[in-house]
């Protein structure tokens, strides 16, 4: 659980990150040069502390398996959010969390009970501050319904397989060094469509400390999810990562002195509240 919720804090503070630099070049080129670093350290640290590390060939084709349905979401996410909220992703995660809870019951036949009361203070805060934050352009089109539709497909399939990759006893390591490379490449190739190749030199050398700090908060961020997810299920791990809105809300206040409204706060509250009834059903 503390992991989780470390992660939590780590992704916020990555979204305060990515927006301070977002203006200053595409998403691709942010995206493939945070990869660069990422996928460089879980490398480096896979072979530093697992210097023998094998795998079979299935592990690592499942292992792939969520890592590819994981780039997938991401930039599935992200066209998205160029021309649309972040509310809506939030409604769309609730759906992810509905699909997951199901499958978990039915087919993993886990005892979900325990977490119901701690789950219902988290949705009632998250719910609360999807309708605090509503505006009157919340209206989607088609094409937008369906990146949303295949985001929560594939983030939600990919933090199945990967929590079944890890109660399988496949390192954290193994999985994240296997996702970045991927990133890497898909967003190494969507970048070379888009832009041409002096003005990538020109980005490398502006961009540097920037996206060599989101890599690091990025990497902790991701570590920390996946040891969370390692010693809890995908449940309470949809339903902790529904509090990321709300910290990155805190994380824009102090940093862009942004400030927050009465109905944030209150939404903030029981979403706190929901997080420690979890805290305690979990330890």
């Amino acid at each position: 659980m503390h992991f989780l919720l470390f992660a939590v804090l780590l992704f916020s503070f990555n979204n305060v990150l990515w927006k301070k630099n977002i203006g200053k070049s595409s998403i691709e080129f942010l995206v493939a040069y945070r990869a660069v670093f990422t996928t460089f350290f879980s490398w480096g640290a896979l072979f530093l502390i697992l210097p023998e590390f094998s795998i079979s060939s299935s592990d690592y084709l499942k292992i792939t398996a969520g890592s590819i349905l994981g780039t997938i979401g991401l930039f599935s996410m992200l066209l998205f959010l160029k021309k649309s909220s972040l509310q809506w992703v939030g409604i769309y995660n609730l759906i992810g969390i509905a699909i997951t809870t199901v499958y978990v019951w039915i087919f993993e036949e886990l005892e979900i009970s325990s977490v119901l009361l701690g789950g219902v203070f988290i949705l009632l805060g998250f719910g609360w501050f999807l309708h605090a934050n509503s505006t009157n352009s919340i209206q989607l089109n088609i094409r937008q319904h369906l990146l949303l539709s295949l985001m929560t497909i594939a983030f939600s399939s990919s933090s199945l397989i990967h929590w079944k990759n890890l109660t399988g006893n496949i390192s954290p390591l193994v999985i994240i060094s296997n996702q970045e490379s991927i990133v890497l490449l898909t967003s190494f190739v969507l970048l070379l469509r888009k832009t041409n190749l002096s003005r990538i030199k020109t980005d490398i050398g502006q961009n540097f400390i920037p996206i060599l700090s989101m890599s690091v908060v990025l990497l902790g961020a991701f570590s920390c999810s996946l040891l969370g997810l390692k010693i809890t299920n995908p449940i309470i791990s949809g339903m902790i990562f529904l509090t990321s809105p709300l910290t990155t809300i805190l994380f824009s206040s102090y940093f862009f002195k942004e400030t927050i409204s009465k109905q944030n706060w209150l939404a903030i509250s029981i979403i706190s509240v929901g997080a420690f009834l979890l805290h305690l059903q979990t330890i």
